[in-house]
């Protein structure tokens, strides 16, 4: 197991606000934007504003800003319930669509959780350019590049706290390199994974994976930063 050093990777890639930008192919991706959690947390008594549309709006402007991205990707559950589209969720996918095609391509990766999007907007199941393949992750691919996954919502504890990460394994998958993307959407939790196996991911791409080769990339104060292999980690931990 090699680590790929800070240096490599963030001149590979930037990282931002839950978003990938692979800068060789001005590229951003997000997974999980989850539109209409609020709404859902709301049905389940959780009765203060949330803010969701604006939150998630003023993220994708903020991504904009930094990377100025050609081809922006939403890769899958886009929305969060699987039976209804809302008013209020139409209202800010609307928006969100607005905002980005005003500045470049977008492509929309069907999610499992997007049964309802296909009667709003075209979708694809993957996108493939530049050597890179974007999925949603909940189901098997072959033939790919590097893979860019999301569905996981991975996060990680550092001293109590909480940070949604990205994760990153170099030649992990058939001989190549795997991306997996937080969840975008700020209301979503994550999922704890500094002793997270294999069998414990929902993606049948990471139940393949050797998971202690992942190295977790966290943002802190708008800057990435890339920790050891999650083997390393749990070695100290």
């Amino acid at each position: 197991m090699t680590a790929v050093s800070e240096a490599d990777l963030l001149s590979r890639f930037g990282f931002y606000k839950g978003a990938l930008h692979i800068r060789a192919l001005s590229l951003c991706v997000v997974s999980d934007v989850h539109i209409g959690l609020a709404e859902t947390l709301y049905r389940q008594g959780l009765h203060f504003p949330l803010h969701e549309g604006e939150t998630l709006l003023e993220r994708f402007e903020a991504i904009l800003d930094r990377f100025r991205p050609a081809i922006f990707v939403l890769d899958g559950d886009i929305f969060h319930a699987f039976d209804r589209v809302s008013r209020d969720v139409k209202e800010t996918f609307s928006a969100i669509l607005a905002t980005l095609r005003a500045e470049c391509e977008v492509v929309l990766v069907r999610g499992s959780h997007d049964t309802m999007l296909p009667l709003v907007a075209g979708t694809v199941d993957r996108y493939d350019h530049g050597g890179y393949t974007v999925v949603h992750g909940d189901r098997e691919v072959d033939d790919h590049g590097t893979l860019v996954i999301g569905h996981d919502h991975p996060a990680i504890e550092i001293d109590l706290a909480r940070f949604p990460c990205f994760l990153y394994g170099r030649g992990v998958v058939s001989g190549q390199d795997l991306v997996v993307m937080p969840a975008y959407n700020p209301l979503s939790p994550g999922v704890m994974i500094n002793y997270a196996r294999g069998r414990d991911f929902l993606s049948p791409i990471l139940r393949r994976v050797d998971v202690g080769a992942l190295q977790p990339v966290v943002e802190v104060d708008g800057e990435a930063v890339v920790l050891p292999p999650l083997a390393g980690i749990r070695r100290f931990a």
